[in-house]
């Protein structure tokens, strides 16, 4: 509990050191619409890591810390009624947008079948050189393992399904201030409302060749928030194929597969809101590593086919790393 408040204090004290330059920053033009397809503040899956589930150690608790960024490229556009801004009309060049995001997670075991997840996440988000820094929405959630094949050497195909759910707390920055008034809100560390997350997951090893599939899917139902704009409920889903490599105290797992994430368009004061929703598919590929009880976490994430809805920029790469602890 002192660690995690060291770390939450830690975090604050940057956020108030990049405050100056959060004031004087501009918006430059229509930023990344992520949340319409997911939050910005979300790590591509709601379930506190979306290959979670083939941890060699999935049995113990975890703690560990969580980076992705996220790079997009717009085109020269004209960006028409803008919302919360009061900059209605723009004609920009091209922009290039990253969307960081360091995030403090864990997994805790109730009950052998009972598992409790949660997530703390930090943002930095830059346009053209220009960055918002803010804690984003906390999440937690629970799931429940309806079944497990008996790992007992009479089987050679073990299953293992979780179903489940929880809550994202507006906890982060949705609100800055800036100079020509607040960046629009896909740009914002948090949402400022309560999200309502349905979770499931399913993993399966065939043990003699030491080869595996995991899914991940989970579908989100959002509210509106003070500023009256509600976020798409929106649906994602992952799926991998996986081998387990042992090599003494290390196992090495590669994997491999893809990554759908779909939602409808956003609402402000009740209307549709403009260049919001959509659906993309990503194929993954990535390494995990595991030494005793340590994990490092490396996924790739490009783009295969986008159908988005409006003048939205183009996804160009997803990188996520992570490093845990079990015990």
């Amino acid at each position: 509990m002192k660690k995690l408040l060291f770390i939450i204090i830690f975090l604050s004290f940057i956020t108030s050191a990049h405050s100056k330059d959060n004031d004087e920053l501009k918006l430059l033009k229509n930023p990344k619409n992520l949340s319409d397809i997911v939050s910005i503040s979300d790590i591509g899956c709601d379930l506190c890591g979306c290959y979670m589930g083939i941890d060699p150690n999935y049995h113990l608790n975890l703690v560990g810390f969580r980076f992705h960024t996220f790079k997009f490229v717009t085109e020269a556009h004209t960006s028409e009624s803008l919302i919360q801004t009061d900059h209605p009309d723009h004609t920009g060049t091209q922009s290039t947008e990253y969307y960081n995001n360091l995030e403090l997670f864990g997994r805790y075991y109730i009950t052998p079948k009972i598992k409790v997840l949660f997530s703390i996440p930090f943002s930095r988000n830059n346009i053209d050189g220009k960055t918002l820094n803010g804690f984003g929405d906390a999440k937690l959630l629970a799931q429940y393992q309806i079944y497990n094949t008996d790992m007992n050497g009479k089987t050679k195909y073990w299953q293992r399904i979780f179903l489940g759910g929880g809550i994202k707390l507006p906890t982060g920055v949705y609100n800055k201030s800036l100079t020509y008034g607040v960046v629009e809100p896909h740009f914002q560390p948090g949402t400022g409302a309560f999200d309502f997350i349905f979770t499931g997951s399913y993993i399966s090893k065939l043990l003699e060749y030491d080869l595996g599939w995991s899914s991940d899917v989970v579908y989100t139902i959002n509210t509106e928030n003070k500023n009256d704009y509600r976020f798409a409920n929106r649906f994602n889903i992952t799926s991998a194929l996986f081998y387990e490599a042992d090599a003494g105290n290390f196992a090495f797992l590669p994997h491999a597969g893809i990554y759908f994430e779909t939602a409808k368009e956003d609402k402000y004061k009740g209307e549709i809101a403009e260049g919001s929703g959509g659906n993309v598919l990503f194929a993954t590929g990535g390494l995990d590593i595991y030494f005793k009880e340590f994990s490092l976490d490396l996924t790739l994430q490009l783009p295969v086919s986008e159908n988005l809805i409006g003048d939205q920029p183009e996804n160009r790469f997803r990188i996520y790393t992570g490093l845990g602890y079990s015990f």
